[in-house]
C-alpha cells in the first residue's frame, strides 16, 4: 500500500471516530449552554456591575469600590450578615441531624409502614414556598395562631413568634426545616441503603451494640452523603428570601 493510499484510508477512518467522539458532547451541550446563559453569565455580569453606578437604563458609570465602601459602612449590613450566619448555622445543623435521625429510623427493622412515613415527610417539599409560609404565618400568628393557642392551653404563656426578634428567626428555621426534612431524609436513606449489610453484620458478630454499629460503621461510610447534604443545605440556606418576606416582611425591623 502506498503512502498516499494509507493517508486517505487514515483520514477516512478518522472521520467516523471524530463523529462518534463528538456525540457525548452534543448531548451535554444543552446543559452547558443553559448554565452559561442563565448562571455563569449573570454571575459575571453582576460582578462587573458591582463596580459601577447603574440604574438599569443609562450607561453604567465605573465607580470602583464605591458600592462596597457604602456597603461595609452601613451597620444594617453587619446586622444582616450576623443574622444570616446564625440562621445558616442553626438551619444546616438542625436539618441534617434531624434528617439523618429520620433516615436511620427508616432504615431500622422495627419501624412499620415505612413507605407511608416517607411520603408523609416528603409531601412538604412539594408545597410552594409562599404557600408554606402563609400556612406557618397562621400557625405563628399572635393571639389566634395555633401554636399560641396550644401554649396558652398548657399554661406556657403567649409568644409573639413573628414580632419578637428573639423568636422570629426561629420561626423561619422551623418552617424551613419542616419543609426540607423529608427531602434530605430520603437522600440519607438512599445512602444507608448503599451500605452493604455484610459489613454491619460482621460488626454485630464482633459484639458491637446497635449504637456502636451506627457510630463506627454506618456514619463513617455515610460521610460522602453527609457532606453532600451539608453543602446543598448551606446553599439553600443562603438563598433564603421568600419565607421571611411572607412571614415577617423582612423584619422585625433591624432585628439584632
Amino acid at each position: 500500500m502506498s503512502t498516499t493510499t494509507a493517508m486517505k484510508t487514515g483520514r477516512a477512518a478518522f472521520g467516523p471516530r471524530l463523529r462518534r467522539g463528538l456525540v457525548p458532547y452534543l448531548f451535554l451541550a444543552p446543559f452547558f449552554l443553559t448554565f452559561i446563559a442563565f448562571w455563569l453569565g449573570p454571575i459575571i455580569a453582576s460582578l462587573v456591575y458591582s463596580f459601577t453606578d447603574w440604574r438599569g437604563f443609562a450607561s453604567p458609570r465605573f465607580i470602583g469600590l464605591g458600592n462596597y465602601t457604602k456597603l461595609f459602612a452601613d451597620p444594617r449590613f453587619w446586622v444582616a450578615l450576623k443574622n444570616t450566619l446564625f440562621y445558616g448555622l442553626a438551619y444546616v445543623t438542625i436539618l441534617n441531624v434531624s434528617a439523618l435521625a429520620l433516615a436511620l429510623c427508616l432504615d431500622s427493622a422495627w419501624l412499620r409502614f415505612k413507605n407511608a412515613v416517607k411520603v408523609g415527610f416528603f409531601l412538604p417539599v412539594t408545597i410552594s414556598l409562599v404557600v408554606a409560609a402563609v400556612i406557618f404565618e397562621m400557625i405563628f400568628a399572635k393571639g389566634v395562631g395555633l401554636l399560641n393557642i396550644v401554649q396558652k392551653g398548657l399554661g406556657l404563656g403567649e409568644i409573639d413568634w413573628l414580632g419578637d426578634p428573639r423568636f422570629a428567626i426561629w420561626a423561619i428555621i422551623i418552617l424551613r426545616v419542616w419543609r426540607a426534612l423529608g427531602y434530605y431524609a430520603v437522600i440519607y436513606f438512599a445512602g444507608l441503603q448503599g451500605i452493604p449489610n455484610d459489613v454491619k453484620e460482621a460488626a454485630r458478630l464482633d459484639g458491637c451494640s446497635p449504637w456502636q454499629v451506627t457510630r463506627y460503621v454506618t456514619l463513617p461510610l455515610l460521610k460522602p452523603v453527609i457532606l453532600f447534604g451539608v453543602i446543598m443545605s448551606t446553599i439553600w440556606a443562603l438563598e433564603l428570601f421568600d419565607e421571611p418576606w411572607v412571614l415577617t416582611k423582612g423584619g422585625p425591623p433591624t432585628a439584632r
